[in-house]
């Protein structure tokens, strides 16, 4: 490593001790594994980003700032698994995730039958369930594996290779590789294919895994064990009954079915799988973005703006995917114009608020969630022109921490 990199590791390291108040060790082994292979973020850009840290980035150090103090949160925080709290699925095995349904409320006419659906509106019982514990397991595992892999601080990667194997590996507290019950609705017995995308939360847990690769506390036979399970998993998605409903869902649903499978597949190594979800794309794009670029399956909800921007970035996400096989989707046009950047770029007017959205949202859109889409279509397209329209959003939101420091716009955007 040469003198003036040293320095400016060395310089990284008072800053954060200050920023902190802690007394946090860079990581300067940064010619080892240089380059993972990350799935959703990029490998190849993490050596730049620890030098935009030495050298003081301000956007960089914010987000890794905030990294560490929720992995030193999470340090404090008890292992979260699937078997501990809540109550038994049906299938009456606690290793199964169970989750009740967002939009499904008590009928006011037969509060004791069956729930009733209210579109939009979150029923707060949800957090009773499996998704709380879920969310706390993703939540414990991409804090702890940045802040290690940026500061060198092997605590966190302890606690996280903990985590990682009490909900994937350990027999004992391990969540079968299914969510079969997931987004249950009270009082019906059908299992709903909407549970299909709580598993989204997940996609983080794996490029935070194979970042864990080149910690010696993480084993070949971790790793190995974890890709199988997600194989499992992606092998769930296309033969239950379940998955396969969820597929064929015309919607935002089917975009990150199609997003989800072909990450699990990349990730187990079932290749043929991914390409077969892939080559199916052109045919979604086809049939959810009209010529004029509306997103007709999304305009049917209670906020059918803040879903279409969903669906736009379960889109970009499918094809940034699809780059790991050499598919280009973002190059994709149908004879009459259909695209993903022409659902992109028909949103934008009303998500900057130029115009007024001419259909129903039943509360103000996300402009969090508008920052994500346009994160990642600047990436996707490699159009630096997405990348200026985040400053135009209000109070110019950036994507989580995670995304910043795994998955930066390059250099100068």
């Amino acid at each position: 490593m040469n003198t003036l990199l040293k320095l400016r590791f060395h310089y990284l390291s008072l800053s954060f001790s200050l920023l902190l108040g802690t007394s946090l060790v860079f990581a300067q082994d940064s010619e080892a594994n240089a380059t993972p292979s990350l799935l959703l973020g990029q490998g190849d850009q993490l050596p730049r980003v620890k030098v935009g840290l030495a050298t003081g980035n301000p956007h960089l150090v914010t987000a890794l700032k905030e990294i560490v103090k929720d992995a030193d949160a999470a340090l404090e925080q008890p292992v979260a698994n699937v078997v501990d709290e809540g109550a038994l699925p049906p299938s009456g095995d606690p290793h199964d995730y169970y989750s009740y349904s967002p939009y499904w409320w008590p009928n006011p006419e037969n509060p004791d039958g069956p729930y009733i659906w209210r579109d939009g509106e979150v029923n707060p019982d949800r957090n009773t369930s499996d998704i709380v514990r879920i969310k706390a397991m993703v939540d414990r595992v991409t804090s702890l594996v940045p802040a290690w892999y940026f500061t060198g601080d092997e605590r966190y990667a302890e606690s996280a290779v903990e985590q990682i194997r009490a909900w994937f590996l350990d027999p004992a507290t391990n969540m079968n590789p299914n969510v079969q019950f997931g987004q249950k609705r009270r009082g019906h017995n059908y299992n709903s294919p909407s549970g299909v995308l709580e598993a989204w939360r997940m996609r983080w847990v794996i490029d935070c895994a194979i970042l864990l690769e080149s910690f010696p506390g993480w084993t070949e036979e971790d790793a190995n064990a974890l890709r199988s399970w997600f194989s499992q998993f992606a092998t769930w998605m296309v033969e239950s009954p379940t998955g396969i409903e969820e597929s064929m869902q015309p919607n935002n649903h089917g975009s990150w079915y199609n997003a989800q499978l072909i990450l699990y597949a990349l990730y187990g190594e079932n290749f043929d799988l991914a390409r077969k979800q892939l080559d199916g794309m052109p045919a979604r794009i086809f049939s959810q973005v009209f010529i004029d670029g509306r997103q007709p399956q999304e305009l049917i909800r209670t906020r059918s703006l803040s879903y279409s921007i969903y669906n736009a970035r379960a889109l970009i996400t499918v094809a940034r995917l699809g780059r790991h096989l050499d598919y280009d989707l973002f190059a994709y046009r149908s004879l009459e114009g259909r695209s993903i950047r022409l659902a992109v770029d028909y949103m934008t007017p009303f998500i900057l608020g130029e115009k007024e959205w001419p259909i129903m949202q039943l509360r103000t859109h996300s402009n969090g969630s508008a920052a994500q889409l346009y994160w990642n279509a600047a990436k996707g397209f490699q159009d630096p022109e997405y990348a200026k329209l985040l400053r135009k959003l209000p109070e110019s939101p950036l994507p989580s921490s995670i995304v910043q420091l795994l998955d930066p716009l390059p250099e100068g955007w």
